[in-house]
């Protein structure tokens, strides 16, 4: 199965609902994408820049589809993405069974290298992520869910598996978070469109957005 098929089923995948979250007010992610297709996620941008008038503020939004599309698999990861997970039993790490576990474990040498969650990061990405970097055999593997409910605490996908070229790098060129020195260096040179937060329909050039907000703060 291709990288970007695995994503759409992840981001797609019904996990359920927590008995503390506000998704039956706000809806779920899973939800939400439930009414997309793949080709709805293929052309969304790669990232979304959004004004707010009222907070003044210009916040980036990172497609997850596209941030992790630049994965790859191989025949590890087809085989244990193939494989059932009825339950997060296995020690080491999120979201995989035990059997899932003692089969990576039985192909070869094994290490967790570290875990994380972007929720406790900067992150500018449009769902957080939960994962693990793994290290199978010397060679570089991401193990990575996805979240799709409302509340942090639960509503994650299975894990999935994928092939990394580097520790650490999972989009060439899409960072992750960008910091409010960057946004603004990038949006002195002109490179910013930024839509309205109230109305998506109207989308705002640097130079508008620079005359917004330097009004804003001289006011």
């Amino acid at each position: 199965m291709e990288t970007k098929e695995i994503i759409y089923n992840m981001l797609t995948e019904n996990t359920g609902s927590h008995i503390l979250d506000s998704g039956g007010a706000y809806g779920r992610n899973w939800e939400r994408n439930q009414v997309k297709t793949i080709e709805d996620f293929e052309n969304e941008p790669e990232e979304v820049y959004t004004y707010s008038k009222q907070w003044n503020e210009l916040e980036r939004t990172v497609s997850v589809f596209h941030y992790l599309s630049q994965l790859d698999t191989d025949e590890v990861c087809d085989q244990f993405n193939s494989m059932p997970c009825n339950n997060w039993d296995a020690e080491d790490v999120f979201g995989v069974s035990t059997d899932q576990w003692q089969w990576l474990n039985s192909i070869g040498d094994i290490q967790v290298l570290n875990t994380f969650n972007t929720y406790n990061y900067d992150s500018d990405l449009s769902q957080i992520l939960q994962g693990s970097w793994v290290e199978i055999n010397s060679e570089q593997y991401l193990l990575i869910q996805i979240h799709g409910g409302c509340d942090v605490r639960g509503g994650y996908t299975n894990a999935k598996l994928f092939k990394a070229n580097e520790q650490g790098i999972i989009h060439e060129y899409l960072d992750e978070f960008q910091d409010s020195y960057v946004i603004n260096e990038y949006l002195q040179d002109g490179y910013i469109t930024a839509i309205d937060y109230n109305d998506p329909s109207i989308e705002y050039t640097s130079k508008q957005l620079l005359e917004m907000m330097n009004e804003v703060k001289t006011n």
